[in-house]
């Protein structure tokens, strides 16, 4: 296991945030897990692996906080346009 460490300044705005009634392993844990997410860079279910929480709970605070639990990009989208234009024709 690697130490990180952080500064005070972080731990209290980690304290004040939605997550801030966690113990502090888990605030990181989870703050990190959400940023990874947002890059794009794991799928919403490694995020829930990493932040320890059972992955309907990550989805439910992902929600809380506003923030989207599904990618949808433009190659799903035509996918999806077209599948309504083949349904629609049938």
């Amino acid at each position: 296991m690697t130490s990180v460490a952080i500064s005070d300044e972080l731990l209290k705005l980690l304290k004040r945030s939605r997550l801030g009634k966690r113990p502090l392993a888990d605030q990181v844990r989870i703050a990190l897990a959400i940023q990874l997410l947002g890059e794009g860079v794991i799928s919403t279910g490694k995020a829930a692996e990493i932040a320890g929480e059972p992955r309907a709970d990550f989805e439910l605070l992902l929600a809380g906080m506003g923030i989207p639990t599904l990618r949808y990009d433009r190659v799903g989208l035509e996918r999806d346009l077209e599948a309504f234009d083949r349904a629609s024709n049938e």
